[in-house]
């Protein structure tokens, strides 16, 4: 009996998979088990256009889309060229108006961008592909994936890469911000935590230089995710082929995690405990903090919150941060919530600041500095979560941490309030700048109540790896990132 339409879509679309005549190089899509000139002897290799970059053919705009479609308004349909094959795409990220010429684009060079692609109504499945390209020379470059062989030394538990994502669309706040943030990141319409999860996984896989067979286990913390049961983690898997595969699935595992804004960075310990007995969990595992933080319109909440995500691969080679020192403090404090079925979470009123999160994170860092016998000033750097621009400077302020150790891990003034991506996000910042030797204190806060924090040391391997990465700044700061107004930032907020 096949399998489910959506099934055969998602093995097909999510990659790009195409099959190849090995004798006389005929090339298929939607893939053929058989050569059309060959016959059924042929053998056929399949090929993989995921990593690869392409160019707009041709195309046109489509102002009237089928009912799937509506939520796009209108939307530039083409035909994309690679090397040995045409295929249909619409590009994303792009909203063509009316003097848009489709000639000004023929010949621009593209890249597969995973997308959502329609969903089946409000209770059904979510549809995804990767038939959805963007421009490569606007906000996302084309990144080759060169897969390294890892070193035979094993080393102590750390990253062995990571990567961020922040979409290119912002809206800014008046003035000199709220609380510290002068503007935030929103999804385009066609985007999700499982989007982002996505290409902050791909960013990571292309900076380690790691195969993707090597990757044991995918955790994914987010507090929206695209469903209330069905993880995102097995999306991920599927799309970046986690683990080693066997028939359409991979041996490898996971799980989607829940704990607000610390639901990532609590899977650090796990990850690094993982890899140190990898008869369990394979050599490296994925963690990914991925969030389009919700808030209801006009709430204080609503001009702080950002979207984004960011993956880090732990592994024992090829470390880039060994992870050093760990402490962990919870309590049972409801000062942030959203109960089943709201859409919107909620303030626990006098429980927000003192007693929550700072009373958490300022005793978890202080317990991990003295676990460590550190004092503020041996840290080269220090981030801790950021529901705003205000409240990590002034919680590790207090601690004795100096503006010059803070201000690279400060970027929630830039994207908002990633949620489950906020600390990890940070820590992304700091890397890109970090040199060997230096150490990185982080401190992460969930509500309801409780606080991470881990010292990390830089090695060597760093500098190697740092020209596979792409910089978080080179996105916050990118000339193609694109302003809105607050009526298209709520409908791409609701959208999802």
């Amino acid at each position: 009996m096949s399998a489910p339409g959506p099934r055969r879509n998602s093995l097909i679309n999510y990659r790009i998979t195409s099959s190849k005549c090995k004798a006389c190089g005929s090339v298929y899509f939607p893939p053929k088990s058989f050569c059309n000139n060959e016959g059924r002897v042929s053998e056929m290799a399949s090929v993989d256009y995921f990593y690869q970059s392409g160019e707009f053919y041709s195309g046109s705009i489509i102002s009237t889309p089928t009912t799937h479609f509506k939520y796009l308004n209108s939307y530039l349909s083409g035909v994309i060229q690679f090397n040995d094959l045409k295929l249909p795409g619409r590009i994303t990220d792009f909203i063509p108006g009316r003097e848009c010429d489709i000639s000004d684009h023929i010949g621009r060079p593209v890249v597969p961008r995973f997308r959502r692609s329609y969903a089946e109504g409000t209770d059904g499945l979510v549809h995804y592909s990767s038939l959805n390209y963007s421009f490569a020379e606007e906000y996302y470059p084309h990144q080759e994936y060169v897969v390294t062989q890892p070193s035979k030394d094993i080393e102590k538990p750390g990253i062995v890469g990571y990567g961020s994502y922040i979409p290119k669309y912002r809206i800014k706040n008046d003035g000199n911000g709220v609380l510290g943030v002068k503007e935030r990141t929103l999804p385009f319409i066609d985007e999700d935590t499982t989007t982002f999860s996505v290409e902050a996984g791909k960013r990571a896989l292309i900076h380690a230089g790691l195969d993707s067979s090597f990757i044991g286990k995918c955790f994914v913390g987010s507090e929206s995710p695209t469903y209330a049961v069905k993880p995102i983690m097995a999306t991920v898997s599927q799309v970046l082929e986690l683990g080693e595969k066997y028939m359409d699935g991979f041996f490898s595992g996971g799980v989607d995690t829940q704990f607000a804004c610390k639901a990532a960075t609590d899977l650090f310990i796990d990850a690094a405990a993982l890899v140190s007995f990898p008869v369990f969990g394979g050599e490296y595992v994925m963690v990914i903090g991925s969030d389009n933080s919700q808030a209801a319109p006009g709430d204080a909440l609503d001009f702080t919150v950002g979207a984004g995500a960011s993956a880090f691969i732990f592994g024992r080679r090829d470390v880039i941060a060994s992870l050093d020192y760990y402490a962990a403090y919870t309590s049972d404090t409801p000062d942030f919530y959203r109960r089943e079925g709201e859409k919107y979470p909620k303030h626990g009123g006098r429980f927000t600041g003192q007693p929550a999160y700072y009373k958490h994170l300022i005793t978890a860092t202080n317990r991990v500095l003295e676990k460590a016998d550190l004092r503020p000033e041996d840290i080269d750097y220090a981030v801790a979560h950021s529901p705003n621009g205000e409240f990590p400077r002034r919680a590790l302020s207090e601690i004795g941490f100096s503006h010059e150790q803070l201000e690279p891990g400060l970027v929630a003034r830039y994207i908002g309030n990633l949620y489950s991506g906020s600390c990890p996000t940070s820590l992304a910042a700091v890397l890109d700048i970090a040199l060997p030797g230096n150490k990185i204190l982080i401190s992460a806060y969930g509500s309801g109540a409780g606080s991470d924090a881990y010292i990390f040391t830089v090695t060597e391997k760093i500098l190697e790896k740092r020209e596979r990465s792409i910089p978080l700044i080179d996105q916050i700061e990118s000339p193609h990132r694109e302003y809105v107004d607050y009526a298209f930032y709520r409908e791409m907020k609701d959208s999802i």
